[in-house]
């Protein structure tokens, strides 16, 4: 999943109805709840200046701020369960969630972060290439980006899977785990893999670019909000890929939002690296046949790889977010 430090990849949560009426149509407004984007991106420079507010109103719907989610499981579970509507995440985390008859499809995508993800080792490590892992230890997160990270890894560099011993944690268990030495490398996005590197004594191994990594960003509406509310979901997805741009073009001006300083506050070295792999990425873009194409090769490889346990057709989880319309009336 493309996450920089304290600038994750939005979550957008969205409910179908809610306080408060619109004043020109009557009608109630759509609240869209969307997970606190913390002290960085642009998401966050939409809170302090109330953009997404101004852009929501024009299509009778206002923004909520509340709640968090790091990553993609959760969020998905809580929009198959009804409490959710908008979502993002990444296509290797998507494509286990899309697996079990989920209430969500894509509508937005965003290009692999090369630059950003990879698998990390300690500087003073004896693991110089991606080939030297074999026989060694490596933790990854199970069914997602992590675990799919270094399996890429594996197949692009020719190293037997079974050579490689994966140990399953979740990102938050990994860093002490890492830090202490207790395993010999860490497959991460760049939320953990700029911690990592700053302040774990780390060194990237190898990136998102040298795995050939075919990661890309999802956002997801429930269906029920597709259907009922499209309008919204078209004003969000213009929203995104306007302020995705506009921080790729100026990083620096999206960090540290609220406050300079303290824990969220991303400074010195860190902040040189965030600055460095937020220039290299790519804004949001509605998603096409040939992201479909690559969004299929990620479940194909899942499947073959014993991840996924049947076939999943990504393409029946897509929708042309140019040509919807607007509210039933």
């Amino acid at each position: 999943m493309r996450k920089l430090l304290l600038a994750v990849p939005l979550v957008l949560l969205a409910a179908a109805c809610g306080g408060g009426t619109g004043a020109t149509t009557g009608q109630e407004q759509v609240v869209v709840r969307i997970s606190d984007p913390g002290n960085s991106g642009f998401l966050a420079a939409a809170k302090k200046d109330g953009s997404l507010d101004a852009a929501l109103a024009k299509v009778n719907a206002k923004v909520k701020w509340a709640g968090d989610f790091s990553v993609f499981a959760p969020a998905a579970q809580a929009i198959n369960a009804g409490s959710l509507d908008i979502a993002t995440g990444s296509i290797t985390s998507g494509v286990t969630a899309l697996a079990v008859k989920p209430s969500f499809k894509i509508f937005a995508t965003v290009p692999p972060d090369l630059a950003g993800e990879g698998i990390v080792v300690k500087n003073d490590s004896p693991i110089k290439s991606v080939a030297d892992l074999a026989g060694h230890t490596v933790a990854v997160g199970h069914g997602g980006t992590s675990e799919y990270l270094l399996l890429k890894a594996l197949q692009t560099f020719n190293v037997p899977v079974d050579k490689v011993k994966r140990v399953y944690l979740s990102p938050p268990q990994t860093a002490p785990v890492f830090g202490s030495g207790k395993v010999d490398a860490w497959s991460t996005f760049s939320t953990f893999l700029v911690p990592a590197v700053t302040e774990l004594d780390a060194r990237i191994l190898a990136d998102g670019e040298a795995i050939k990594s075919d990661n890309y960003v999802i956002y997801v509406a429930a269906n029920k909000l597709l259907e009922e509310h499209p309008e919204v979901v078209k004003a969000l997805f213009e929203f995104i890929k306007e302020g995705s741009a506009k921080e790729i073009a100026d990083p620096a001006a999206y960090l540290n939002v609220f406050t300079q300083a303290g824990p969220q506050a991303v400074q010195g070295e860190q902040k040189d690296l965030v600055v460095d792999i937020q220039k290299k990425g790519k804004p949001a873009q509605a998603v096409t046949a040939t992201e479909i194409a690559k969004y299929q090769e990620v479940a194909k490889f899942f499947l073959d790889q014993k991840v996924l346990t049947a076939p999943l057709d990504v393409s029946q989880h897509v929708v042309d977010v140019t040509k919807l319309g607007n509210a039933k009336q």
